[in-house]
C-alpha cells in the first residue's frame, strides 16, 4: 500500500512541476534526506536568515516521518523561531519540491525528481572525501543499494549534471570531486559552512587545548556544559558505517566493537563516551550493554543534538574511517582512531584515496588495549602525537575554514540569483 501511494504521490509531483509556476522566492533545504536538522545546509539556513538580501525568500525544511514528529511535539527546541517544515514523502512536501525555484541539499536526492528550467541547486555534499565513493568505488558492497555498480556510478552522474554548484571544503577534496561525482558544473573551493559555528565558539581555534589539562587551558569550566555537566573528560564516539552490514529499509548495523564493559573498567573514572552515530545507522536493543549505558559511562546521543554541538562540548573525539576529522580539527582536539578492521575496510570493504594510515591525524589502534593507551597516554601528558598531528592536519585541510564560509556560499547564491 505504501508503494502504491508513493507511485500516486510521485505521480502527481510530475504534473505539479509540470503545470505550476517555479517561484525564485522559495528555497527547500534537507539534510541528510530529511532525517535531521544540522550539517552544511543548517549553517546556510542560519545565516541566511539574518541575510537582508534573502528576507522575502520562503524558507522551507523537509524533515522525515522520525524527525518531523520531533519538530512537532518539540517545536522550537529543535528549530529556529518561524521554521517551515514539512514532512517528507508527503503531498505538501512535493508541492513544494515541484514549485521552489532553490534547491539547498546535502545529500543525493531520489531520482525522479525533476529540477526544472531555471531553478538552482545547490549541492553542499554532507563530508570531505575519505572513503571512496561514486564513480570511484571499485568494490561495490552497499546491500542497501539494489543495482550493480554501473548502476550506481550512472545514478551519481544523473544526479550530479542537476546541481548548479557544488562546495568543497579543501585542496584535497577539489581534486576528487569531480571525478567522483562525474560533476561538471561549478565547484566552490570556500570551505565547509558547518565550521562556522566550531570556529565561531569553539576554544581550539587560537590555541591547541590537547594536554592533560584542557579545561584550564582553554578557560572552560566544565560545569556551563550544556548537555554534559560534570568534570569528567567527554569523548564523542563517532564511527562511520560498514557497506556489508545491512539491516534493512536504508539502515546499516552499528559496529560490532569497541568493548564498552572493557573501556569503562579502564577509563569510566574520568571519562564519559557519548555515542553518535552516523545517520545511517539503526542502534537496536543489546547493541550496546546495558551495565554501561545504566551506569553512565556512554550516552546514546540521537538526531535531537547536531554533532557541532557535542564537538564543542566534548574533549576529544574516537571514530574510524569518518570524513568528520576534516570538520573537528578545526578544534584542535585529539581525534583518536580506533579502526579494528583496518585491513578489510582499506582493501576489500571500501578504500581510501589517500593513505589512511598517513593522513590520519592521530594515534591508530586496532584493539581497545591499543585505544586505551592512546587515550590515557594523551590526557595524562606522556604524548604530543595528538597535538602534532592536528595542528598539522589542520593546516593543510582546514585552510578556508575560517568562520565565514556561509558568507560566502551566500555571496555565491546572491549573484545567481541577481540580489
Amino acid at each position: 500500500m505504501k508503494k502504491f501511494v508513493k507511485k500516486i504521490l510521485i505521480f502527481i509531483y510530475h504534473i505539479m512541476a509540470r503545470i505550476l509556476p517555479l517561484s525564485m522566492n522559495k528555497v527547500m533545504f534537507m539534510s541528510n534526506m530529511g532525517r535531521n536538522y544540522s550539517g552544511n545546509t543548517r549553517a546556510i539556513y542560519e545565516d541566511m536568515l539574518k541575510d537582508a538580501r534573502f528576507d522575502k525568500k520562503k524558507k522551507i525544511w523537509a524533515f522525515n516521518g522520525e524527525y518531523f514528529d520531533m519538530v512537532k511535539k518539540y517545536g522550537e527546541s529543535l528549530l529556529p523561531k518561524g521554521c517551515k517544515a514539512v514532512r517528507y514523502g508527503g503531498l505538501k512536501y512535493y508541492f513544494h519540491m515541484a514549485t521552489s525555484g532553490i534547491w539547498i541539499f546535502d545529500t543525493r536526492q531520489e531520482p525522479y525528481l525533476v529540477k526544472r528550467k531555471g531553478a538552482l541547486y545547490f549541492m553542499t555534499w554532507h563530508g570531505t572525501q575519505l572513503k571512496k565513493l561514486g564513480l570511484d568505488m571499485i568494490q561495490f558492497n552497499m546491500a542497501g543499494e539494489n543495482r550493480d555498480r554501473d548502476e550506481y556510478a550512472q545514478s551519481f552522474i544523473k544526479e550530479s549534471a542537476k546541481w548548479d554548484y557544488l562546495i568543497v571544503q579543501n585542496d584535497y577534496s577539489e581534486a576528487i570531486s569531480a571525478g567522483a561525482f562525474g560533476f561538471k558544473n561549478t565547484v566552490l573551493k570556500i570551505g565547509y559552512p558547518r565550521t562556522d559555528k566550531l570556529v565561531r565558539e569553539g576554544l581550539g581555534k587560537d590555541k591547541g587545548i590537547i594536554g592533560t589539562d584542557m579545561a584550564n587551558e582553554a578557560g572552560q569550566d566544565k560545569k556551563e556544559r550544556a548537555y554534559f555537566p560534570g568534570k569528567k573528560k567527554i569523548l564523542v564516539y563517532a564511527p562511520t558505517w560498514r557497506d556489508d552490514e545491512y539491516l534493512g529499509n536504508g539502515f546499516y548495523k552499528v559496529p560490532s566493537r569497541p568493548d564498552f564493559v572493557k573501556l569503562e573498567k579502564a577509563l569510566g573514572d574520568e571519562y564519559t563516551i557519548v555515542l553518535k552515530l552516523h545517520y545511517l545507522v539503526r542502534i537496536n536493543k543489546g547493541d550496546i550493554p546495558q551495565s554501561v549505558i545504566d551506569s553512565g559511562f556512554v550516552r546514546i546521543c540521537g538526531n535531537e543534538i547536531d554533532i557541532n554541538d557535542l564537538y564543542l562540548e566534548s574533549d576529544g573525539v574516537i571514530t574510524d574511517y569518518s570524513s568528520l576529522i576534516f570538520d573537528y580539527s578545526v578544534l584542535e582536539r585529539p581525534i583518536f582512531f580506533f579502526c579494528y578492521d583496518l585491513e578489510n575496510y582499506r582493501d576489500i570493504l571500501r578504500g581510501f584515496y589517500t593513505d589512511f594510515e598517513q593522513l590520519a591525524p592521530g594515534p591508530i589502534s586496532l584493539d581497545e588495549d591499543e585505544l586505551i593507551r592512546d587515550i590515557k597516554d594523551n590526557f595524562e601528558g606522556r604524548s604530543t602525537e595528538c597535538l602534532d598531528k592536528i595542528r598539522a592536519f589542520k593546516k593543510e585541510h582546514n585552510k578556508y575554514d575560517d568562520g565565514h564560509v556561509s558568507e560566502r556560499a551566500l555571496d555565491v547564491i546572491a549573484k545567481h540569483l541577481g540580489l
